[in-house]
């Protein structure tokens, strides 16, 4: 016990968490105030909201997304490579083996290099998810982040700081949270905690590490926004991610449907709000209020510099996704159409005139996520 009262002394030291002249005691709610104050336990709900999305993401696709994929059409087959032992370990050694390589299986096997070359990538597609799985997977988070996106702006239109981001700073850390605000960061946190985990057993991604150290961040971010009362800046930060995620899980659920059109629409619609949200907005209105009004109007703390530290990496990774996303958009305007999925491994042609290359970069990247 001792230990872990010497823990808690350490981890939640006033002078690094609180501006100076403010103490823990101070952040206490008193019932005779009307305010409520964010408190660390607070975010014990997170934990029962992260299961109860995760049931509520499998009735969803197996019992809404399916139906629908089913009836419009979505492929559930794969192409099942014929049993071959000896090309079965050429492709365990390396899925895309080398010419050299494919050569010397045409001497030890009675397959021309065209039958060796379909026969590698069909066992390359029997190792991919089938398009009935991707849609499920997208139709799941294009609801949720349509749902959550609609909720956001209904809980901030009548906030203050939405309007006037100096109004996040204004009296901190003495804020009242209401209770919209506090289930929008319950609910947010709980569907990353959700994503952190399932990432493993769903659709492997070109950039799995790069989405594995976005969903820490973001959950570091918001809990750590919470520990501070940063509550109305994090809810704005919630808000600006939101109003770009659903579209590129759109512009993916109408490719699965083979709605081209409707396709280069979304994720031209896309491009632009992500340019305009985690491009500009985010760095000239987000990052200039923590960075400059926050010290200003609240007083400054040491918890500033790692709650911008944890802003900055959020806007690495937007460039990096932005640089994926434009080459997907200069691949789609000179091929007239976007061929590929952004981020998911889309299958390989079956037909002879398909050479044996390397994937492209684009088809395994993402290019969202909050």
């Amino acid at each position: 016990m001792e230990l872990l009262n010497n823990f808690q002394d350490w981890f939640f030291n006033k002078e690094f968490w609180l501006a100076e002249n403010v103490t823990w005691k101070d952040l206490e709610n008193n019932p005779d105030d009307g305010i409520y104050k964010a408190q660390p336990a607070d975010l014990w709900a997170v934990f029962p909201t992260a299961i109860v999305i995760f049931i509520a993401r499998h009735l969803f696709e197996n019992f809404v997304a399916k139906p629908f994929a089913q009836y419009h059409g979505v492929s559930e087959k794969k192409a099942y490579a014929t049993p071959n032992p000896h090309l079965e370990r050429i492709y365990r050694q390396s899925s895309y083996p080398s010419q050299h390589v494919v050569e010397q299986a045409v001497k030890q096997t009675d397959l021309t290099e065209k039958q060796v070359q379909r026969w590698l990538r069909r066992r390359r597609n029997q190792s991919r998810p089938t398009d009935m799985t991707k849609f499920t997977e997208t139709a799941w988070r294009c609801f949720f982040y349509v749902a959550i996106f609609i909720y956001g702006l209904c809980t901030l239109y009548n906030k203050s700081y939405l309007w006037d981001v100096k109004d996040c700073w204004r009296g901190h850390p003495f804020q009242h949270v209401t209770n919209d605000v506090y289930w929008y960061y319950v609910i947010e946190i709980g569907f990353y905690v959700t994503l952190l985990f399932s990432q493993f057993a769903d659709v492997q991604r070109k950039d799995f590490w790069g989405q594995f150290l976005h969903h820490i961040a973001t959950i570091s971010l918001l809990c750590f926004s919470w520990f501070v009362n940063f509550v109305r800046v994090g809810s704005l930060i919630l808000c600006l991610h939101d109003a770009a995620d659903y579209l590129l899980e759109g512009a993916k659920l109408f490719k699965y449907l083979n709605k081209r059109l409707l396709c280069d629409i979304t994720f031209g619609i896309f491009t632009l709000m992500w340019a305009v949200t985690r491009l500009t907005m985010y760095p000239y209105v987000i990052l200039w209020t923590t960075i400059v009004d926050a010290s200003a109007i609240a007083g400054f703390s040491t918890a500033l510099y790692v709650f911008n530290f944890l802003l900055g990496i959020l806007q690495v990774l937007h460039c990096y996704w932005f640089v994926m996303i434009m080459t997907v958009a200069i691949r789609a305007i000179t091929a007239g159409k976007v061929e590929k999925d952004v981020r998911s491994a889309s299958e390989e042609s079956d037909d002879d005139s398909v050479t044996n290359h390397s994937p492209d970069v684009t088809n395994q990247s993402q290019s969202s996520s909050h």
